[in-house]
């Protein structure tokens, strides 16, 4: 999430099929750099639910080369909270197998 960051609107989409047939989409943003150029893009992200069209979003995008844009969302917290319970699940089976050898060597 570094970059600058602005508002899209979401103009379009553009709609595949995965694998099992279920549709995905890829919505088509608009949006103008700092540096006033207007943009149109397509996120490379799949998404399993649509937008609306004129949605305002924000997304972060490298001033060096403005077309390459994130857009801002839950993924990253989703991830991080993923990797948090992991941690703490592998914590606490390591706890639990100290307490077994314990247990055991008793």
């Amino acid at each position: 999430m570094t970059g600058e960051a602005v508002k899209a609107t979401v103009i379009d989409y553009k709609v595949l099929r995965d694998s099992e047939g279920a549709q995905r989409f890829y919505p088509v943003l608009q949006y103008t750099t700092k540096d006033g150029e207007l943009l149109t893009v397509q996120s490379k992200k799949e998404r399993s639910q649509k937008y609306k069209v004129g949605k305002q979003l924000t997304v972060y995008y490298l001033p060096s080369k403005p077309s390459k844009f994130y857009i801002s969302g839950l993924i990253p917290y989703v991830k991080l909270a993923g990797f948090l319970l992991g941690l703490f699940g592998s914590i606490l089976l390591l706890l639990e197998i100290v307490n077994t050898i314990k247990s055991l060597s008793l």
